[in-house]
């Protein structure tokens, strides 16, 4: 566990509690316990699902043949891009989004309940999954996400939530007025910040006997840091410095499109690792995607080539290009130490949640589009090294192309209550059988 957080949170329940030196030893050298952190990565105008070019069953779905649940199958082109990971990872189809069509309204659905009315599930996770800064519930990175309007995926009640997009602004949410952890002190201002105001307070209402006791206790708090910040090294994590944008980026530009969205997945992967939080949504774009990807087209968006205005290259390059954000994400996690498992990687004990508003950006509709959920989830999540799930049987809501479809609300009430949260959303909400060990 973490030296600083695990002192300021005994400190900030008991700033005086009456632990002898063994005590604070024990307790502060016990094994972590595995905490299950979740991000949502969010991409927009759709995975490419239809056929298009030559491409006759789209980018996207794996080619199971014909099989429900099953671990043989094969990636297609777009989702091979996550073919390092294809073993941690299960493959959802049979998913509808609101009605399944409306244009790109569905960014106002896509993580909440189909009614588009209750609060996103990203934030209802992050009102029980905290981490050790009070004041950032969750992580919202939205590189480039707001150029030209806002339309965000994550909402409180019926209010929408922007992201920021600003690569200096999130990393100062993220670390903000926190020390670097990557060196020792022994300051008792510095060790008991968090708890400083309380134990003068308590000092105040002490005769000298007691407050000679409580000295002696924080003297205790102060040797055991000095303790295990000798013989258990600090994550590089948990610098800032590791997570710090280089200078220069212009949040809003197409000439840094990768450099700014990379600076997000390194400041989210780097708080998720130093505890700060433990969830984070990293909304890449907005949907009708106005920002060039200048390696794909220098002259036509990427909303334009998922309508496919140009050339099936462009079609598929594009769709493949937030494939490649996605793997960076994936890569700084797995890279990055688990903040409460020593030896762990972030990536043990996460689940990365990856879908879009639509399913096609062309006909812009929300029918089949695709979840897939990747990571370790610390043991939660069935991937069985590897899974591909078709969900058509068990669909409750009969739509005129797809037959019986799955209510995208079912997923995030099947997440929730992996995580412990029971969803406030109308309809069905009924768990997705099999998905989750403890669901």
């Amino acid at each position: 566990m973490n030296r600083r957080r695990f002192l300021q949170s005994l400190l900030a329940g008991s700033a005086a509690a009456p632990l002898s030196m063994a005590g604070f030893s024990n307790l502060a050298f016990a094994a972590g316990s595995p905490k299950l952190k979740v991000v949502f990565a969010v991409i927009p105008d759709g995975f490419g699902v239809d056929p298009y070019g030559g491409y006759n069953k789209g980018l996207w779905f794996p080619e199971a043949g014909g099989a429900k649940d099953t671990g043989n199958f094969q990636l297609n082109e777009m989702s091979n891009h996550l073919s390092a990971y294809k073993n941690q990872a299960v493959f959802l189809k049979g998913l509808i989004v609101g009605s399944g069509t409306g244009g790109h309204n569905a960014w106002t659905t896509i993580l909440r309940d189909s009614n588009a009315s209750k609060t996103s599930i990203d934030l209802l996770l992050g009102d029980q999954l905290r981490g050790s800064n009070a004041l950032l519930k969750r992580i919202y990175a939205g590189p480039h996400a707001t150029v030209g309007a806002a339309w965000n995926v994550s909402y409180e009640n019926g209010s929408m939530v922007v992201p920021e997009i600003n690569p200096y602004q999130l990393f100062n949410q993220v670390y903000g007025s926190s020390a670097p952890t990557g060196s020792t002190s022994t300051s008792r201002s510095h060790i008991f910040d968090n708890a400083n105001n309380r134990i003068q307070a308590l000092r105040s209402r002490l005769g000298n006997a007691e407050k000679a006791k409580l000295d002696t206790h924080l003297d205790a708090v102060e040797q055991v840091v000095m303790d295990m910040d000798a013989s258990v090294p600090v994550a590089d994590a948990c610098d800032p410095s590791s997570a710090s944008p280089a200078e220069g980026l212009v949040s809003t530009s197409a000439d840094y499109r990768d450099e700014v969205t990379r600076a997000h997945c390194n400041i989210v992967a780097g708080g998720l690792s130093c505890g700060s939080s433990r969830v984070a949504t990293v909304q890449i774009g907005r949907s009708a995607d106005p920002v060039a990807i200048k390696s794909v087209s220098s002259t036509r968006n990427p909303h334009d080539c998922a309508h496919r205005y140009g050339s099936v290259t462009e079609w598929r390059d594009s769709r493949a290009w937030y494939m490649k954000q996605v793997k960076y994400l994936l890569d700084r996690l797995s890279a990055m130490p688990d903040p409460d498992v020593s030896g762990d990687s972030l990536l043990d004990h996460t689940l990365v949640v990856l879908t879009s508003e639509m399913a096609d950006g062309a006909p812009e509709h929300m029918q089949d589009v695709p979840v897939t959920l990747i990571g370790g989830a610390s043991g939660l999540l069935k991937h069985n090294g590897g899974r591909f799930m078709d969900l058509y049987d068990i669909g409750e809501r009969s739509h005129w192309a797809m037959g019986k479809a799955v209510d995208m609300q079912r997923v995030w009430a099947t997440i929730g209550r992996a995580a412990g949260v029971e969803v406030p959303y109308g309809g069905n909400t009924s768990s997705i059988p099999n998905l989750f060990t403890n669901v």
